[in-house]
């Protein structure tokens, strides 16, 4: 029986309830859980309401009006090992919670919930632990791609009585007032003129989530935009050093073309921030580009034809939602080969391998001029 299927029985809490919400996942997965969060709020306007998530990301949650505090899950740092677990369902315990919304964690943390003495548990049964650790949730099977991963998150709401479509909340990111001072700073110093010229950003790193767009093709889409006079900020953390480096030997002499990042890299509201100021971000399937979204920038991806890492679930989630006026655009590339592959690409075995370098550079430079001009 699938979820939508399925008999949910309802789960009433008061008004004023603690909820946590754990989502300790890398920037994209929680930026695409925050239209959850959104509703949660609406739901539930007096409630407090506290979030896990990995320390890096934690600076796009704080000062979201969904979110009244932010747990640090540091599973290789202070919640490592035995002692670190059980410091973890301390902090739960202190907490007080009345409803925990597992939208995706490991064991340690569904266990950490229930050692924690939280009554009500949902989450999605998808995990062998999660049968021992949720005592209500929603059968859920994400690698069937039946729908987009924020979806997938607003679907384990239904028992608690909400239901909102598809693309009608838009993902949020916070940024500081702070953030945005500190990003017009760095634009003054590179003597990055906005009005002068047409910038936008380029992330051509990714953490291997997901087949990416060839080196190569991103270096002939900032020479193609160089040379027709749009300013280029390529941007990167700290593991994309030798990326960032690799360009910046290429195109660092060249007066239009910036390095935002690197070993110093921002935390994720500066990125935000700058991203913001961008005319286009082009980025693959990665935070960056989804914090990009969440910025409501026109954004240019990605995406491989393996069905767990498609569009179709990990996209760009641009909302109807936006503020008034103002049309997201979003234009995804995919190769236009017969891959039928679920989880992972078979490589040289496989007959169009690889198949993303089938995205050229010429269609993609020819996008990107066109939502640069919008």
């Amino acid at each position: 029986m699938s979820a939508d299927s399925a008999i949910i029985l309802p789960i009433f809490i008061p008004s004023t309830a603690r909820i946590v919400v754990a989502r300790p996942d890398r920037l994209g997965d929680m930026l695409l859980s925050t239209p959850a969060l959104e509703v949660l709020r609406r739901s539930y306007p007096k409630a407090r309401i506290s979030v896990i998530a990995q320390p890096r990301v934690a600076p796009a949650l704080r000062g979201l009006v969904s979110v009244d505090e932010v747990i640090e899950f540091e599973p290789e740092g202070r919640h490592a090992g035995w002692r670190g677990f059980w410091r973890l369902v301390s902090t739960l315990r202190q907490g007080r919670f009345d409803l925990a919304v597992v939208l995706q964690a490991p064991a340690r943390v569904a266990f950490a919930l229930l050692l924690a003495r939280i009554p009500i548990r949902l989450g999605p049964y998808s995990k062998w632990y999660s049968f021992l650790t949720y005592n209500r949730g929603v059968r859920q099977r994400r690698s069937q791609v039946e729908m987009h991963e924020a979806d997938y998150n607003l679907q384990l709401l239904r028992p608690l009585g909400i239901q909102v479509g598809s693309r009608t909340v838009a993902t949020q990111a916070a940024v500081s007032a702070e953030a945005h001072a500190d990003v017009d700073r760095w634009l003054g110093s590179e003597k990055v003129d906005l009005k002068a010229r047409r910038w936008l950003a380029i992330h051509p790193g990714m953490g291997g989530s997901a087949l990416n767009w060839p080196e190569s093709h991103y270096e002939g889409l900032v020479s193609a935009l160089l040379t027709d006079g749009v300013g280029v900020v390529l941007t990167g953390g700290p593991a994309e050093q030798k990326i960032l480096e690799r360009f910046r030997d290429r195109f660092g002499s060249q007066p239009s073309f910036r390095i935002f990042g690197g070993r110093s890299a921002p935390d994720v509201q500066r990125l935000a921030a700058l991203y913001s100021r961008m005319k286009l971000v082009v980025a693959p399937s990665t935070g960056p580009l989804h914090l990009a979204v969440a910025m409501g920038c026109n954004v240019l991806t990605f995406y491989p034809p393996i069905r767990v890492q498609s569009a179709k679930r990990w996209g760009p989630y641009e909302s109807a939602a936006s503020e008034p006026g103002r049309v997201q655009q979003a234009s995804v590339f995919t190769p236009e080969v017969y891959c039928g592959q679920e989880f992972r690409c078979l490589g040289e075995k496989c007959a169009s391998y690889p198949c993303m370098k089938t995205i050229s550079v010429e269609r993609v430079a020819a996008e990107a001029r066109k939502l640069v001009e919008r």
